[in-house]
Parts: structure tokens; C-alpha cells; sequence
């Protein structure tokens, strides 16, 4: 049986606008929930600029505060992956909140939209568009506020393997080493670093930098580091590897053209002498750049480094010398 062309031709367009229609138009008006720390209201509003391009607002509820932004972003409809990153506030920003990222899958069938939250102290967003399936009830464990050791109010707690050891044998190399030699074969090079310098009490320190595209930043800590938190105050996103290092390592990725800047704050309780704090700035470059970001200590020199110590008193280091060798502990000025 012959079937005629014209009929042929009319299955085609359908079946062509059916795959057209589960391939995904992401455009459209979603209502649902984010996560930080706690689950907050979230409607984001997405529009379609052809070519992969989109843009969006975004509006939040959250305990303390409201507001909306603008954003920007990529969406690959055939993997249903998408991107978006903040621009400018719509209206006055509310105190105490900053813009955030967001990455994720847009689901054809369901019309839900998932993901993670770009930023430290974001975990994950469920949204619901109009005429989808609507998003199931929180359990009321997870309604609940958690204790995260990313705590946005105090920062992050620091920690590294030296505090680990230290009622153990002796290391053959201190954490920060290992760090050097781990970024090295994953052909990182130093670009510089940055010391923290804290204030007259001790217990507040502060220090900048900006990151460009994408870069992984190492914090070293020499002296009495128990109690210490820290936190990045960017636009930047962010992935903090935790303690899969021996160090703090974060790898950051740039939003604006230009770099996006970066305020790093240390909290201590405050008492004695703070310790020595330095942030080391390295880049997937493929340059050398020597020896590599390290504070200055027994007479070494940090790599790149443009920050000369000027504290009054110099901390001594926690850090035991290698058997046999008389080292002096306090860090060595340039």
C-alpha cells in the first residue's frame, strides 16, 4: 500500500513538533524551594533569548529578608543542563543577603527544575512550573534548621592534619607539602598569596583578592589555629573540597569579566597571640612558578607573595622540626 507524500509530510511536522515539545522549552514560571542552611520560597521567572541563551529573575523569601535579581545564563536543550548567574538587584537589596548562581536539569516531562545553589553555604533548589507536577511536602526533618560546619552566621571552622597528629608520630612532611604536591600534578601553578591581618583585639582578620576565570585557594595557618573560622565573601562560585585535603582548599570560578573580588574574614576567640594566616592564590596556567605558595618560615620565603609580615609579634609554630635540626620557629621577615 502506497501512502501519499502529502500524509507522509503531515507525520512528519507532528512527530517533528512532538520531539520539539520533549526536547524542552525551559521559558516559563516556576514556584518552589532553595536551600541554605534552611528551605526557603523561591519563584524564578525564565525567558527564552534563542540560540542557548536565557534569562531570568529570580525572587526569594527567606527569615530575615526578601528580594529579586536579575539573571543571566546558558541552557543546552538537548542535555536539558542549565546555568545561570546573578546581575543586578530589581529594587533595594536586602540587608545581609547576597546573589546567588544556580545550576542544573530542566525535566520536559514533569516541567521540575533542579539543581544546586552556586555559593558556599547553598545546598540544592526544587522548582515546580505551571502545569507540571506539583513538588511533594518537606518531611519535617528536613523543615527543621541543621548545623552545618558551614555556618554562614560564624564561617567555617578551620581544620587541617596536623591537628589530627598531633598526639601521634611525627609527619615526614607537613599538610601544606602535600597540598603543593597535589596541585602540582594536577598542573596548578602559584600566582601569589595574601596574609591575613588581624585587628588590635586578635580576634578579627581580614584579607582581599579577586579571581578571574577559575583558580584554587590554599589556607595555611602556623600557630595557635584551634577556634579559627573563616569565610569567602564573593559573587565567585564556590566548591570546597572540605577534608578530602589536608589544608582548606576552595576552588572558586570568576562571574564578571575582569575578576570578581574576593573579602576573606577569620574570626578567633580573642587571647593570646593570633596565628600566622595566609590565603595562596593558584591557577590551572601551565606556567612554573617555582617552589610554590608557602609562608615564610625557617628561613623560606613564600612564592609570589606580596604581603610582607608585619605583625608585632610572631607566633610560634605548632609544627614539629625534623629529628636532629635546631630551627627557629618564628617566621622569617622580608
Amino acid at each position: 500500500m502506497r501512502i501519499p507524500v502529502a500524509t507522509i509530510i503531515g507525520l512528519l511536522l507532528v512527530l517533528s513538533a512532538v520531539e520539539g515539545a520533549e526536547a524542552g522549552d525551559i521559558a516559563g514560571s516556576y514556584s518552589g524551594r532553595y536551600r541554605c542552611r534552611e528551605w526557603n520560597t523561591l519563584d524564578l521567572r525564565i525567558e527564552d533569548g534563542g540560540g542557548g541563551r536565557i534569562s531570568a529573575v529570580f525572587a526569594f523569601k527567606a527569615p530575615g529578608g526578601s528580594g529579586a535579581y536579575s539573571m543571566t545564563g546558558q541552557y543546552d536543550e538537548r542535555a536539558g543542563r542549565f546555568q545561570l548567574v546573578p546581575q543586578r538587584w530589581l529594587g533595594t537589596p536586602p540587608p545581609g543577603f547576597n546573589m546567588v548562581g544556580m545550576t542544573g536539569r530542566f525535566d520536559p516531562v514533569t516541567k521540575r527544575l533542579s539543581g544546586k545553589i552556586d555559593t558556599l553555604f547553598c545546598f540544592q533548589f526544587e522548582l515546580a512550573g505551571e502545569g507540571g507536577a506539583p513538588l511533594p511536602p518537606l518531611p519535617a526533618t528536613a523543615a527543621a534548621n541543621r548545623e552545618h560546619a558551614t555556618n554562614p552566621a560564624q564561617g567555617i571552622e578551620y581544620w587541617d592534619a596536623g591537628m589530627s597528629a598531633a598526639t601521634g608520630p611525627a609527619r615526614e612532611s607537613e599538610p601544606i607539602d602535600d597540598v603543593i604536591d597535589w596541585l602540582r600534578k594536577e598542573k596548578y601553578s602559584c600566582l601569589g598569596s595574601a596574609r591575613v591581618r588581624w585587628d588590635a583585639t586578635g580576634a578579627k582578620g581580614v584579607a582581599g583578592g579577586s579571581v578571574d576565570t577559575r583558580a584554587r585557594f590554599v589556607i595555611e595557618c602556623d600557630g595557635d589555629c584551634r577556634g579559627m573560622r573563616y569565610t569567602p565573601s564573593t559573587q565567585a562560585q564556590i566548591y570546597h573540597f572540605d577534608r578530602t585535603r589536608p589544608v582548606p582548599v576552595m576552588q572558586m570560578k570568576g562571574l564578571w569579566s575582569g575578576g570578581t573580588a574576593i573579602k576573606w574574614v577569620f574570626t578567633r576567640p580573642e587571647g593570646g597571640t593570633p596565628p600566622d594566616v595566609y590565603i595562596h592564590q593558584w591557577s590551572a596556567t601551565g606556567f612554573d612558578s617555582g617552589p610554590g605558595c608557602k609562608a615564610p618560615k625557617s628561613g623560606s620565603a613564600t612564592a609570589g607573595s606580596s604581603a610582607a609580615p608585619t605583625s608585632p609579634a610572631d607566633p610560634p609554630s605548632r609544627r614539629r622540626p625534623p629529628a636532629g635540626t635546631a630551627v627557629d620557629p618564628r617566621p622569617t621577615t622580608r
